[in-house]
């Protein structure tokens, strides 16, 4: 699906959707997401992503840019896994907005060596947590090809530029 139509399905029911970007790109589709989830659904945006493994507000600077503001109230424990430990704290979290997640497409991904059961499993429970919620979670990464059981619960998405 083209990428202009991303914000009518974070603004609907559809609390998952996956964006396919090139790692190029990725910093300009999350300032653009950035500018219309605030602009349009008055939401606000967070980032994180597996290997910082930290959760960040988006925000966007007086000249246009994307700056990233730590969230104070994420402190994952030494040993938990980093995945599973955003999942929960989503799903705890008070308020709403939007979550980007980058490179979780492995671990629920067709034909994927990384693919956990487990982190399927937490996926679809999230989906039905969130899904009465004003909280959304964009799953963002390079050739997303979701795993057949996430099929039905998502939307794909193509972030090129051009398509916007």
């Amino acid at each position: 699906m083209k990428l202009s139509n991303l914000i009518t399905t974070i603004d609907s029911q559809i609390p998952i959707v996956a964006l396919e970007v090139l790692s190029p790109e990725e910093a300009t589709i999350i300032q653009w997401l950035t500018t219309e989830v605030m602009d349009k659904l008055n939401s606000p945006v967070y980032f994180w992503n597996l290997g910082v493994s930290s959760l960040e507000q988006c925000l966007i600077a007086d000249d246009g840019g994307l700056v990233f503001k730590s969230v104070d109230t994420y402190k994952k424990p030494p040993h938990a896994d980093p995945l599973i430990y955003v999942f929960e704290y989503i799903s705890n979290f008070e308020g709403n907005g939007v979550f980007i997640l980058g490179d979780v497409h492995p671990f629920v991904g067709k034909n994927s060596l990384q693919l956990s059961w487990e982190v399927l499993t937490r996926v679809k429970n999230l989906y039905h947590r969130l899904k009465p919620t004003e909280k959304r979670i964009v799953l963002l990464g390079q050739n997303i090809q979701l795993h057949e059981s996430l099929l039905d619960l998502s939307e794909i998405y193509n972030g090129k530029m051009v398509e916007r």
